[in-house]
């Protein structure tokens, strides 16, 4: 092993964490319903009329409807990962962190079901009792597996004393 070469050990508390995000994870299904997008809508003060309009949308979008926030579907991509994180034995508390290479690829019509499916890209040390969970996200539609958003989604695990 060449002198520059690091080995890093992950602590007992993150050994857990590493196998459950190593595994692909497919997240439950969940209907994206206008009532979520206007609530999101009145949420960021985004009204344009394409997410918040089902008459002008039928008129005018093709498909007939409106379409999500991508910003919501960006959102719905924390979902299952806050129970599982916070339930690890010796993970203090997790924070979103921030996210890279986030990309809309698909608009997603109100009413649609979509799911998210999410992978462990790494788990580095970041500071002393303080890991940066990297995991690549996507939102897809269901049943089709359209995929809407690809991210990498940051998380900061930092552990107990």
């Amino acid at each position: 092993m060449s002198a520059d070469a690091t080995v890093t050990v992950l602590p007992p508390a993150l050994q857990a964490l590493q196998r459950w995000a190593a595994d692909e994870r497919l997240g439950a299904s969940t209907c994206v319903a206008q009532s979520r997008i206007d609530a999101f809508a009145a949420a960021t003060g985004d009204h344009n009329w394409i997410h918040v309009d089902p008459a002008r949308a039928q008129a005018q979008l093709p498909g007939g409807q409106t379409i999500a926030h991508g910003f919501l579907l960006l959102a719905l991509t924390v979902e299952d990962d806050v129970a599982a994180l916070a339930g690890f034995p010796g993970i203090a508390h997790v924070l979103n962190y921030g996210l890279n290479k986030v990309r809309f690829l698909a608009p997603v019509p109100s009413g649609t079901q979509v799911q998210v499916r999410s992978r462990l890209v790494s788990l580095a040390p970041r500071t002393p009792g303080q890991w940066l969970l990297t995991q690549r996200k996507q939102v897809e539609t269901v049943p089709s597996g359209e995929v809407a958003v690809v991210a990498e989604q940051l998380s900061l695990i930092v552990l107990g004393a």
